[in-house]
Parts: structure tokens; C-alpha cells; sequence
């Protein structure tokens, strides 16, 4: 069966797709690349169908796609005509020949039936694609689904801003799209020697992640979803300014990689046990043990926060660590002193020691930590941040009273973040004022 369309059409995508849409009278395809011989084409099907049933009894469709703009010659044809007359695999075998130019498929056409006889189907075969009316939904799922975010709809680029019509096939298409996202990501990395990684971080006494499930992705471990903070800020302002520049918001997420974590007090309380220099005589006096390095590693280990930088990405929302009895008591005493008037810089430098030596014991690759310090490469004065790798990661905490990552927080968690996210924007330069 010579094929042929324009490239980009989607030849061998049907080829490869012809069990999806039909299964009950297809095989999956088998690719063939060797030579076009009968020998060589009765190995290569044996040998992809050597774990099918016994009774399989349904159409095996064989792909031939090394060999656009060289078709067939009489040998090869005569080769074609006698493997698909073996009666054992070559009846139900359909050979398919794909090329993007009608003649060349037409000519072989000719050449089959002058060695085998008249088809019974009409050949050469033209194949259509999808009608460019629906090229707009493919490119977006598309996006969506190749770089894993499922809230997904502009990456920076929106395909309905792209003329189908103007278009050949939907392949080129695509490839007008695809190149201007790469384009726009390139360039963006380029205005900064490190890439820069977002970690906002909610330190409470909330004992999981909470509501931070509803506002993040189901499928990347805590990356922020942009539809859920414009869902859950619809009043506000930053809600409002974000919704007018949807496709940068979504592009700052992927391009920060951005994420939101919980600290609950298990975590947090030995950490400022340890490390803080103002916290540390109210713990004492609770009774608040003082941690070995060890314990601090395997504390942070068991956090959302530390399976991300470790590179573990199934969450668990584990407390274990300083039991709750104890800590969840030492946070709401703080937390009584407030957390306003920089009384949460110590703090965020006692989060950020503790990060250190949980990375140290790890082994894993990390540098240069430092609170309320200017990245030496843009404008950003992040809580904290240190290299990780080759990405700068940058921390910005929350420190809250209370229970406070719960459904009546959503608004005031989204505000928070998206916030963030329009700081970062500005200050890496991509957009010049607040209009």
C-alpha cells in the first residue's frame, strides 16, 4: 500500500496507529528497516510476532519508512508480491509505503499492479491529516502533555495565535510552535549564568502538606498550579494582574520550576533548636533536645522539602521527627512572639543550616548558602538560597500561626505565592512595570 502526504501530515503516526483505532482488525505495526527481499521481510515479521496467540488471526501492519523519495524497483516489488502471498504470515500482512510525493507513490503503484495484478483496494493511498480547524487543541494537549504540567494552556506561547491555514501540515505547524517556545526558553536562561530554581516554603504548625495538594501538580511533586492560585484569587489584585498575563505566569512556573512546600514543627523546631541564635533559650527551657547533626539529616529527610532536593518525588507528608506533643507546643510559643519586624530572619537562617547539613550528608552537590543576600547575577534578594548543582535554588518562607495551610487559607497562600512569582518576574526582567 503506497502512502502519500505532504511531510508533517502524519503518515507514520497512522502507520504506528492503525491498532489504536481499529483493534479489532489490526496487529501493532511492525517497523521494518532491513532490506525490501522476501526473505527478509518473512524474519522480520516472524520475529515481531513470535509471542502473539496462536489464533491471532487479525491484519499485521508492516511499516517500510527508510526509504522515502527512493521507491521500489521491479525486483523489490516481485519480492513484495511474493511474501504477501506466503501463506502462512504474508496473507495477513499490509505493507505500508510512505511518501511525500504523490507521483512517486503513484509510480510504484503502477509497477506493483503490472507484477501483481489489479488491487482490490485503489493505490496509491493519500492520507489527510487532522483538519487544521482542531490544530490548535493538538498543539495545546501536546504542550501540555510533553512538558508534564496538567493545568498547562499558554507555555509561553498560545497556538491559537498561529494561522493554521497558513500551514502546510500540522507537523509544520507544530514545528513553528515548538521553535518559538525553545526560543523564548533559551533566551531566558541566557539572561541569568545559573538557572534559578522558586521554593516557597509555609512554616506552621500545620502537621502536612494540607490545602498545598489543591493548589500544586498532581503528577510533579509540589510544582505550583497556576489555574488553582487564579481560581482561589479571583478578588484580589496580583489574582487580577496575573490573569492579564496568563501566558507569562505559566512560563515563570516552568521556567522557576516552581514549588511550595510545608514545614510542620517536627521539622522546624529542632532545626531552630540547633541553629537559631534567638530561639534557642526558649527550646531549652521547654526541654527541647538538642539535636546531633544525624538527627537533623534524617529529620529533614523524611520532609516534602527534603525529598525534593534529594530528588525523591513521591510525597509523604511524614511528621516523624520531634514529637508533636513537644513541638507542636515550642512553635505556638514562638509564634506568640511573632514572626514580624525581622524576627523571622534568624529563623530563615536556621532553616537554611539545617538544609545545608542535610545536603552535606547526602553527598549531593551544593554551595555558596546564604540568607538575605543578592544573587551575584540578577537583581533577586531571596530569603535564602545556595547552588544546587548547576541551579541556584531560591527560598522565600512564610512563617504563620496556627494551623494555617487549610482550605480557609487558600486565598491568602495563592496571594502569597503569586506575589512571589510577579517579584521574581520583575526582577529577572520580564516585564518592566505593573500596567
Amino acid at each position: 500500500m503506497p502512502v502519500f502526504a505532504a511531510s508533517g501530515t502524519g503518515k507514520t503516526t497512522l502507520a504506528h496507529s492503525l491498532r489504536t483505532f481499529h483493534p479489532q482488525h489490526y496487529t501493532e505495526t511492525v517497523e521494518h528497516s532491513g532490506n525490501v527481499t522476501f526473505e527478509a521481510l518473512k524474519t522480520r515479521v516472524q520475529h515481531a510476532t513470535q509471542n502473539f496467540p496462536a489464533n491471532e488471526d487479525r491484519v499485521i501492519p508492516v511499516n517500510i519508512d527508510h526509504r522515502e523519495s527512493n521507491p521500489a524497483d521491479n525486483a523489490e516489488l516481485a519480492n513484495i508480491k511474493r511474501f504477501l502471498r506466503e501463506p502462512t504470515l504474508g496473507k495477513r500482512v499490509l505493507i505500508l509505503w510512505p511518501e511525500t510525493a504523490e507521483p512517486l507513490a503513484s509510480e510504484m503503484a503502477r509497477g506493483y499492479i503490472e507484477i501483481a495484478g489489479r488491487s482490490p483496494v485503489a493505490i496509491p493511498s493519500e492520507i489527510q491529516g487532522p483538519s487544521p480547524e482542531s490544530w490548535p487543541s493538538i498543539a495545546t494537549h501536546t504542550l501540555e502533555m510533553s512538558n508534564s504540567v496538567e493545568s498547562l494552556e499558554l507555555l509561553g506561547v498560545n497556538p491559537e495565535d498561529y494561522a493554521a491555514e497558513e500551514y502546510r501540515s500540522l507537523g509544520d505547524y507544530l514545528r513553528h510552535i515548538s521553535d518559538d517556545f525553545t526560543n523564548r526558553r533559551v533566551r531566558i536562561l541566557q539572561e541569568t549564568r545559573k538557572p534559578v530554581r522558586l521554593v516557597v516554603v509555609f512554616v506552621s504548625e500545620s502537621p502536612d502538606a494540607g490545602v498545598l495538594t489543591q493548589l500544586t501538580n498532581s503528577t510533579r511533586f509540589g510544582l505550583v498550579d497556576g489555574n488553582a492560585l487564579l481560581d482561589a484569587t479571583k478578588s484580589s489584585e496580583v489574582g487580577r494582574w496575573w490573569r492579564d498575563h496568563r501566558g507569562l505566569l505559566t512560563q515563570m512556573i516552568v521556567q522557576l520550576d516552581a514549588r511550595t512546600f510545608g514545614l510542620p514543627p517536627a521539622v522546624s523546631i529542632p532545626l531552630l533548636r540547633k541553629y537559631s541564635s534567638t530561639a534557642t533559650k526558649d527550646l531549652e527551657d521547654l526541654g527541647i533536645n538538642f539535636p546531633d547533626n544525624y538527627s537533623i539529616a534524617r529529620t529533614i529527610s523524611r520532609s516534602d522539602i527534603g525529598k525534593y532536593l534529594n530528588g525523591t518525588v513521591t510525597p509523604t507528608f511524614e511528621t516523624r521527627g520531634t514529637p508533636s506533643t513537644v513541638s507542636l507546643p515550642a512553635f505556638t510559643l514562638l509564634s506568640e512572639k511573632g514572626f514580624t519586624a525581622a524576627r523571622d530572619k534568624p529563623l530563615n537562617r536556621a532553616i537554611l543550616a539545617g538544609i545545608e547539613t542535610f545536603l552535606g550528608s547526602q553527598d549531593i552537590e551544593s554551595s555558596n548558602f546564604q540568607a538575605e543576600t543578592q544573587l551575584d547575577f540578577t537583581p533577586l534578594l531571596p530569603d535564602a538560597s545556595f547552588y544546587l548543582e548547576q541551579d541556584a535554588v531560591c527560598l522565600e518562607f512564610a512563617w504563620r500561626k496556627g494551623d494555617f495551610l487549610t482550605p480557609k487559607n487558600r486565598a491568602d497562600i495563592s496571594v502569597y505565592i503569586l506575589t512571589k512569582l510577579r517579584n521574581y518576574a520583575r526582577e529577572l526582567g520580564h516585564i518592566q512595570n505593573f500596567d
